[in-house]
């Protein structure tokens, strides 16, 4: 355990070792958020989230290097600065649907949190970084499941789905109609070559979101049926 202890000691010194190591990890445990995020198809995905946490990182250490060298710098101030840059970063994955519905807020706080990740791993405080990683995977991977079981027993289910004519718009509505789902919100939108309908139906009972879905897939006209969460 001492041993162990006087390893993470000498990493969180300023050194040559220590400096890659930073970086290798700022690199390593953003990317592995980022893939989660990207497998489940989210505006941010590997790429971002690995370049913001070594980015984040690499900044914390010229920061610190530059106090060392010529006694000038400020890591606090340096730190509030690229926090405050990531939170515009992270309002590009922010959507909003239907009545003011908002999408992509998980997205732009695990990025949020993945740039202070990567500060603290810059600052080289190497075992709160990796505390936090766990926590920040907890969040995004244990946690959502639990969110998305609730969200799949509940009333309502707002769907995004691609059709292929007008014909097939009709068909849709008179299929929610037909089941005696009310429907909330539905937006339509010409893209080329089909129309986007972003709709939020309210079920009456519950319904397996599954089954829905899976109609709504089958009707004629319909090219891509998908539950936003």
């Amino acid at each position: 355990m001492d041993n162990f202890i006087h390893i993470f000691e000498y990493l969180e010194e300023f050194n040559f070792v220590s400096i890659a190591l930073r970086l290798v990890l700022a690199t390593l445990l953003g990317s592995i958020i980022g893939m989660e995020r990207g497998a489940t198809r989210h505006a941010a995905g590997l790429r971002t989230f690995t370049l913001v946490c070594l980015g984040a990182a690499l900044a914390q250490i010229v920061d610190i290097r530059c106090i060392m060298t010529y006694g000038v710098g400020d890591p606090v101030r340096l730190a509030q600065g690229v926090i405050s840059g990531i939170g515009f970063l992270g309002v590009g994955t922010i959507v909003v649907t239907g009545r003011s519905h908002i999408k992509g807020l998980t997205t732009a706080a695990t990025l949020w949190t993945t740039a202070v990740l990567g500060i603290c791993i810059g600052a080289g405080y190497l075992f709160s970084s990796l505390v936090t990683f766990i926590l920040i995977m907890f969040v995004v991977k244990i946690m959502a499941k639990y969110s998305r079981r609730q969200q799949r027993q509940t009333k309502e289910i707002e769907v995004q789905i691609d059709v292929e004519n007008r014909e097939g718009v009709r068909r849709l509505i008179s299929y929610l109609r037909e089941r005696g789902y009310e429907i909330e919100t539905f937006v339509k939108k010409d893209e080329d070559g089909y129309i986007s309908v972003s709709a939020e139906i309210d079920l009456g009972k519950k319904v397996s979101h599954e089954s829905v879905v899976e109609e709504m897939s089958g009707l004629s006209g319909i090219l891509f049926v998908e539950e936003v969460f």
